[in-house]
């Protein structure tokens, strides 16, 4: 790209420069969003990797928002998208200088106040953080937020080179709770530990309903449902062809295709390697390279086994979710693992601690096993209106073992503690459940 077409492409992307606003309608705060305001005077980049269309964007646009609102000059706030672009080597460099020439005609070695780039979906640039750090190093009055949509680009990029210099951030889709803020609803924080029901409990569940149904994707909560699963499939050939294909060895996409669609009717599954090759027609390598490909692209979601043994661990195989509940639109899929992977998704990305699943030689199973505060908290999915006590089998063998006092089952409507054998069981209706933190 050469220098006056890169030129006219910043001052486009930038519409604030000439009175414009970084946002065209009202958004929703993030969770995330007090832990970045506090890190935006810092010194090191911030950083917002996920999948895409789950809000990285918009959210640089609300620091953008926040900035102007503070009193920084427009001119001294520049956004720059990489994300329809080919891989270009040294353009960040170009972008600065440009920008220090012709925008805010100061030498950037001598800048008084500060200046602030964003750089979206930087994991196209091929050495990126490289380039951030060399100016980074310099000490200029430069702050930078990027964002990508690949873990393994961004993380790779950013590894050696900007090692403690970059702060990430992983951004989801929503969470129920952004959802019903989304809506107008804001709730009160409400501990796993301790989980009791909040006020407006009728209305919460017509929430949940709709949130169950439609997913964390902001976007299509406008969209007629005919139009949900062709917005859906658009966005994931993208992921798809723009953000795996265009960045690994990708020789089978079919394959990889392939992959994503069976998560999305078994998710919830531990993974069949020898069934999974069958299907598709291709090596086990090449499966286990695909899934690593879809879980650095933010599609799926891995729990491994739960076991004190690493042995053990690395025996079994791991489970796999879809990352969010949007994608059963794409494929009919049973309620029972949409609840499943929606309680899995917000254990594994909403509540401290580590995520894995249990079973044993007689196939006792536990869905989730919550690694949190230093102590096991199992957790099964039983999303119907009454939950048999032979169904807890699993749960109290793996409570058994571990020593373990307190259980979370997570059902339709049914809020009650259990005493099983001494054993704390406490039922809890999902969309209580999703706003425990």
């Amino acid at each position: 790209m050469e220098d006056l077409e890169l030129l006219n492409e910043m001052v486009s992307q930038n519409p604030w420069w000439s009175g414009g606003k970084p946002l065209k309608e009202k958004t929703t705060t993030r969770d995330i969003w007090s832990k970045v305001l506090k890190e935006i005077d810092r010194k090191e980049v911030i950083c917002f990797v996920g999948l895409r269309r789950v809000g990285k964007t918009v959210l640089m646009k609300q620091v953008i928002q926040n900035l102007l609102e503070k009193g920084i000059a427009p001119e001294r706030i520049l956004y720059f998208s990489f994300d329809a672009m080919k891989k270009e080597e040294a353009i960040i460099r170009r972008i600065v200088t440009l920008y220090s020439r012709n925008i805010i005609q100061e030498v950037t070695s001598e800048l008084s106040l500060p200046v602030y780039i964003f750089l979206d979906e930087v994991q196209k640039i091929k050495e990126w953080g490289e380039e951030v750090k060399s100016i980074y190093d310099k000490d200029w009055n430069i702050k930078f937020l990027v964002s990508g949509s690949s873990s393994m680009n961004i993380l790779k990029g950013s590894g050696e080179s900007l090692l403690g210099r970059i702060k990430i951030h992983k951004i989801y889709p929503f969470s129920f709770r952004e959802f019903l803020r989304y809506n107008g609803m804001e709730i009160e924080r409400v501990l796993i530990e301790y989980i009791k029901p909040p006020l407006q409990t009728e209305k919460l569940m017509l929430f949940f309903d709709r949130y169950m149904k439609t997913g964390g994707f902001p976007e299509i909560y406008s969209l007629e449902e005919n139009q949900i699963k062709n917005t859906l499939k658009t966005w994931v050939d993208l992921a798809f062809y723009r953000d795996i294909v265009n960045i690994f060895e990708v020789k089978r996409s079919d394959v990889l295709e392939g992959l994503f669609y069976s998560f999305i009717k078994e998710s919830g599954n531990t993974v069949n390697y020898a069934k999974l090759s069958n299907s598709l027609n291709t090596k086990f390598e090449t499966i286990k390279t695909y899934i690593e490909y879809l879980n650095n692209s933010f599609l799926i979601e891995k729990s491994p086994f739960y076991s004190a043994s690493r042995i053990k661990v690395s025996e079994k195989n791991f489970k796999i979710y879809v990352s969010d509940h949007a994608f059963f639109h794409l494929e009919e899929t049973e309620e029972g693992l949409i609840a499943e992977t929606l309680v899995f998704n917000h254990c594994k990305k909403r509540i401290s601690g580590d995520v894995f699943y249990w079973q044993d030689k007689k196939k006792n199973e536990v869905d989730i096993v919550l690694k949190h505060n230093k102590t096991l908290l199992p957790i099964e999915v039983k999303f119907r209106s009454k939950v048999d006590k032979k169904e807890l089998k699993g749960m109290l063998s793996l409570m058994e073992k571990c020593k373990s006092r307190n259980g979370i089952v997570v059902t339709k409507n049914s809020l009650e503690t259990l005493d099983l054998n001494g054993n704390r069981i406490t039922l809890v209706p999902a969309w209580l459940f999703l706003l425990a933190e």
